[in-house]
């Protein structure tokens, strides 16, 4: 009885489990090759079918992921410290991991290819006049690449599921523009010199990006994760009247917003943003002393933040600092003395 019940329930389950695998694992290079007359090496083909497994893998995950969060009760997802809740989030944060490690193969392919066209120019001296197409398209790129990476480090910190599927969302739609603009730069590359009008959508004229490209003013509306900060703008000199420490939570070649840092800094304190040496750096507290800052990266419940050092202004070493506060201590005390 037992044997004949369960070999059909096993058959189900495998024939459910088959066609799953099948209505996922749809992906293939070609999706990411539209409009492209690309071909490549044997090593680079290995590169993407591995790149191609781990998107199947991706999907899969994903998959398993929703079902899981589908199954939890309402008091489950408001609360998010059930077992199952957070098991889905897990199951959510491997798939986003698999699903950038795919991209940034291809990424990486593609722009291996540009990377060998300009480096055999500057062997023969020759820089490609005409060029400003691709290199509109390899700015892009790595511009949407960049922003992609935040994302990804968004849904791996995050603890609410149904937002880290959004911006996972964000990051995937950013991954696949960023490898289209590489591919689109790689292609104009392969048809040096002939110039070729591809039909490509959302394509520019030569005349729009040589605009873009000589006037820095013009610029996109900044994507949501991105703070409209001005570097050059003069920091609050409240900052930096005495010799200060602070807590760094955060720090990028690009301006976060208020929304992205307060996923990493869930406390109340204020978030200052320090651009220096092309980095945007962002802090808590102002202390005299280095006691009082290092109680505050206790627990702030950072994982990666730790204690910075300013002296009028400019950043120093912290072991710096604390020696000018001895220093300062000892001579207030021989003075008393």
């Amino acid at each position: 009885m037992r044997t004949d019940h369960f070999r059909p329930t096993m058959f189900i389950i495998l024939c459910n489990l088959i066609l799953s695998m099948g209505t996922v694992a749809q992906n293939n290079i070609k999706q990411y090759t539209e409009g492209l007359n690309i071909s490549f090496d044997l090593i680079e083909s290995k590169r993407l079918d591995k790149a191609i497994s781990l998107l199947n893998q991706a999907d899969i995950s994903l998959q398993k992921a929703n079902a899981l969060f589908d199954k939890l009760t309402e008091v489950e997802k408001k609360e998010r410290v059930s077992g199952n809740y957070q098991k889905a989030l897990k199951t959510l944060i491997e798939s986003s991991e698999n699903y950038k490690e795919a991209h940034t193969i291809i990424y990486s392919v593609f722009k291996n290819k540009a990377d060998l066209f300009w480096k055999k120019m500057s062997r023969m001296n020759h820089y490609a006049a005409g060029m400003d197409k691709a290199k509109y398209y390899e700015m892009e790129a790595l511009k949407k690449y960049n922003r992609a990476l935040i994302r990804r480090e968004q849904v791996a910190e995050n603890d609410r599921y149904e937002y880290a599927l959004n911006i996972m969302n964000d990051a995937y739609q950013l991954e696949k523009l960023a490898i289209r603009d590489e591919g689109r730069a790689v292609q104009i590359c392969l048809d040096y010199p002939v110039e070729y009008n591809y039909g490509w959508d959302d394509d520019l004229s030569l005349e729009e990006i040589v605009k873009i490209m000589r006037d820095p003013a013009v610029k996109e509306p900044p994507a949501d994760i991105f703070a409209t900060v001005d570097k050059d703008a003069e920091v609050d000199s409240s900052l930096f009247k005495e010799l200060i420490f602070k807590v760094q939570i955060a720090a990028h070649t690009l301006p976060l917003t208020e929304e992205y840092l307060r996923t990493l800094y869930k406390g109340g304190m204020k978030i200052d943003m320090i651009f220096e040496e092309d980095w945007y750096k962002y802090s808590i507290g102002r202390y005299l002393t280095y006691d009082e800052a290092e109680a505050t990266r206790r627990e702030c419940n950072v994982k990666k933040a730790f204690v910075v050092a300013y002296q009028n202004g400019k950043h120093i070493p912290t072991q710096d600092a604390i020696k000018i506060l001895e220093q300062r201590k000892s001579l207030e005390k021989s003075k008393s003395e």
